[in-house]
C-alpha cells in the first residue's frame, strides 16, 4: 500500500529501549519516538512485547505535505504517521 510518507527516507535507530524513526526529504525532517514495553496478563502468565509511541516531532514533514497539497485532513496525516512509522520498526 502506498503512503504519502513514502517520499521521505525513514531511518530507524535504537538506543536501549527507545526506537527512533527519522524521516528526511530535502530540508524537511521529522521524528517518531517509540519505547519498548512488556505487557503481562493478570490471570495468564504470558508476556507480550509492544512498542508505544511516546513522542513525535513531524512539523516539517506536515508542512512539506501541506505545501505540496498532498494532505487535506489532519486526521489522515495523524493516521499515516502512526501506521507508517510503526511499519518501519516492525520491519
Amino acid at each position: 500500500m502506498t503512503s504519502i510518507l513514502d517520499i521521505f527516507s525513514p531511518q530507524v535507530s535504537q538506543s536501549g529501549d527507545t526506537i527512533t524513526v527519522t524521516y528526511c526529504h530535502q530540508n524537511f525532517s521529522g521524528t517518531c519516538i517509540y519505547k519498548e514495553a512488556t505487557l503481562q496478563g493478570s490471570t495468564k502468565r504470558f508476556k507480550q512485547k509492544i512498542n508505544v509511541l511516546i513522542n513525535t516531532d513531524m512539523g516539517d514533514v506536515i508542512e512539506y505535505l501541506y505545501k505540496k497539497e498532498l494532505i487535506t485532513d489532519i486526521e489522515q496525516v495523524r493516521y499515516e504517521i502512526q501506521t507508517h512509522s510503526r511499519k518501519q520498526i516492525e520491519g
